[in-house]
């Protein structure tokens, strides 16, 4: 049995789902979710909750009982995790992600039940069991009707996802960034339909240099971001920002032709999927290497 801790936003969430399930297939085993250990119950700094029960995933959540070997604060925890890391991959029930890429997960296997603990954020990890990650990631109830219009007018013409992050976040994009991969984009795509989604709107109406018929996505909010997630994924390009949520918008459409232009650098360890165009406009808050 594969247990992974789920902590995190919705982006976040969906890294350690795709990351555990493909274990899970790869070697032919059950996925508990633990949302126990998460933080969810008492709140958290960005309002954070569980929202992989909005998608068909195949990994049930796991009964309390199950993760209480692996209560994050308990002193018995902290000793099991101490011991692990000592033993060789192979033996070890706790799999931490200690590093940007752990390769060993690849070709693991488990000798009984394992325990994740990470985020997981590269493609690496599941990229072998893409095709069914993306059709597990579908919708659970069917989107609203304001979205099925605004997903029936992506649907007719060349739309174009662009994604910014920037409140209370340490690795916010300069303008330099969207402008330069506004203009790429511009070469590839003959009168692409511009749709804005993100948490500061204001900003982006304000700075960005957007053409005048460019459509803000602001109707679902934080309580139906999910709803933002199934209208990105439908746009046939995308110039995403350095967020989590911002890439499985773009990663979860696999179309042929689709252009999607990230970032060359994030600031963290997530990174562009393979096949991405780069651009390297440098964020404001962090120095990131070329």
């Amino acid at each position: 049995m594969i247990i992974a801790r789920v902590e995190g936003g919705i982006g976040n969430q969906l890294f350690i789902y795709a990351a555990a399930r493909a274990l899970a297939l790869r070697i032919g085993s059950s996925l508990k979710l633990d949302i126990w250990n998460a933080g969810y119950e008492e709140g958290n700094r960005y309002g954070s909750r569980y929202q992989l029960d909005e998608f068909t995933i195949e990994g049930a959540v796991a009964d309390r009982s199950l993760v209480a070997p692996f209560m994050r604060h308990s002193r018995a925890f902290y000793w099991r995790r101490k011991i692990d890391r000592r033993l060789p991959f192979a033996w070890r029930e706790v799999i931490e992600e200690r590093s940007l890429f752990e390769p060993r997960l690849l070709t693991f296997k488990p000798r009984s039940l394992v325990y994740l603990v990470g985020y997981w954020q590269r493609e690496d990890y599941f990229r072998e069991q893409a095709t069914a990650v993306r059709r597990e990631l579908t919708l659970r109830r069917k989107p609203s009707e304001q979205s099925q219009e605004i997903a029936k007018h992506m649907r007719r013409c060349e739309s174009t996802f662009v994604h910014v992050r920037r409140i209370d976040y340490e690795h916010q994009l300069s303008v330099k960034y969207y402008i330069e991969a506004l203009g790429l984009l511009g070469e590839k795509v003959r009168r692409p339909t511009i749709f804005v989604f993100g948490d500061d709107l204001k900003w982006a109406k304000r700075e960005l240099p957007l053409p005048s018929d460019a459509q803000f996505v602001e109707h679902n909010g934080d309580l139906r971001n999910y709803e933002d997630l199934w209208l990105m994924r439908q746009c046939r390009h995308a110039i995403i920002a350095n967020s989590s949520f911002s890439w499985w918008g773009a990663w979860l459409n696999d179309a042929a032709g689709r252009i999607v232009i990230a970032p060359g650098a994030w600031g963290y360890r997530a990174a562009p999927a393979t096949g991405w165009l780069c651009v390297h406009p440098l964020s404001c808050g962090v120095p990131l290497a070329r």
